[in-house]
């Protein structure tokens, strides 16, 4: 394990930087969240562990009460990364998960709901296998099965109220969001919560925590507040796939080899789908780069510029592949807690090619463009 006293400025820039690819955005993170951010960096980084992770370890490690290890181990568990057994003789407690293929590319599916989307697929396959053709390894292997997704969701279990109370209630406050077409639905306070469904605040509280923690809901607070569901959707395949591609030990060589396919396709389809309104949130976020006051903050700044062209480019499918590699590269390579100002200067540079191209000013070049990004990360982050 890795506590408070075994961390550094660099690992603390990978999970900033991670949170901000998997969740679009760097919130503050409640303290469950962030203790879960420092196991699955640990995770991401060392052998599968031959012995279970405890919750008095989790206690001991980072100094916490049984409430925050509790919501802890939950979060852990709603992500996919951990997974509880029973046993003696020290077996008992909560395991890595190594995800199966089909266990990675189900949830992605479910999540994006690719059996509604064949033009999603289709659209996805005309950029990317192609250059897949001459591959045969775990992360070709898992974009050919997304690619060729065909199969239709299976109908979720009745979770069990006898298992966990607040693992019971998260799961049907989720079921109760998928089946809405309301993006922004009102769940209740967090007191109509506990009274609607007979548990504790305590409880409600907790399940909560966890569907926040994967940006499936949000909390509001004032007269108006309470929970609501969150447009987000995939931050719990997001960490599945994560986990999957660390425990497979694909190199981070290999994400960012295909990763520069997914982004030079979807620059390609952004420009081929540009709105006004689509192209002045690119400038807007392109502005953010240049007012960055230091090289550490353009570079952050890039990473809303790239999910500006992302969200114009509508492909849902590409962009779950591009944040399930880019997040797996920056918790796994990050090198540095700042970027240098010749690399952010380099960054700034190709990225006016991309917006050019995107203006359609000129054809830039734009797979040596975004090519150019990533390399000027590639040392730091």
């Amino acid at each position: 394990m890795t506590g408070p006293g075994f961390d550094n400025p660099q690992r603390a820039r990978a999970r900033e930087l991670f949170r901000r690819v998997i969740n679009e955005h760097a919130d503050a993170l409640s303290n469950s969240s962030s203790i879960a951010d420092r196991v699955e960096q640990w995770i991401c980084n060392a052998p599968l562990p031959h012995r279970p992770i405890t919750e008095s370890v989790l206690s001991k490690e980072f100094g916490v009460g049984r409430r925050i290890v509790r919501q802890t181990s939950r979060i852990l568990q709603q992500r996919g990364v951990l997974a509880p057994r029973r046993g003696g003789n020290g077996l008992g407690g909560l395991w890595v998960t190594a995800p199966s293929l089909g266990e990675t590319v189900a949830k992605a599916a479910d999540e994006l709901r690719l059996d509604q989307a064949h033009n999603v697929l289709n659209e996805a396959a005309h950029w990317l296998a192609p250059s897949l053709a001459s591959r045969n390894d775990a992360l070709s292997e898992m974009v050919r099965s997304l690619l060729r997704f065909q199969g239709v969701r299976d109908a979720m279990p009745a979770p069990d109220r006898s298992d966990n109370l607040a693992e019971w209630l998260a799961n049907l406050l989720l079921g109760k969001i998928s089946v809405s077409q309301d993006r922004d639905i009102f769940l209740g306070s967090l007191s109509d919560i506990s009274s609607d469904y007979g548990v504790s605040l305590e409880v409600a509280v907790e399940a909560v925590r966890i569907l926040a923690d994967a940006r499936i809901v949000k909390v509001r607070r004032g007269r108006a507040g309470g929970v609501f569901a969150s447009a987000s959707g995939t931050g719990c395949a997001l960490h599945v796939a994560n986990a999957y591609l660390a425990t497979q030990r694909v190199s981070t060589a290999d994400c960012r080899e295909v990763l520069d396919q997914i982004n030079t396709g979807m620059i390609e389809l952004a420009r081929q789908r540009r709105t006004l309104e689509g192209l002045n949130r690119i400038r807007y976020a392109f502005v953010q780069m240049q007012q960055a006051n230091n090289g550490t903050a353009l570079g952050t700044a890039w990473y809303s510029f790239i999910r500006e062209i992302a969200d114009m480019a509508a492909n849902p499918l590409m962009h779950f592949m591009a944040r399930a590699l880019a997040s797996s590269i920056l918790m796994r390579r990050t090198r540095s807690a700042a970027l240098p100002d010749d690399a952010a200067r380099e960054l700034l540079s190709a990225s006016v090619q991309i917006l050019d191209h995107l203006d359609d000013a000129c054809q830039a070049p734009i797979v040596a463009a975004q090519s150019r990004c990533q390399k000027a990360l590639e040392n730091y982050w």
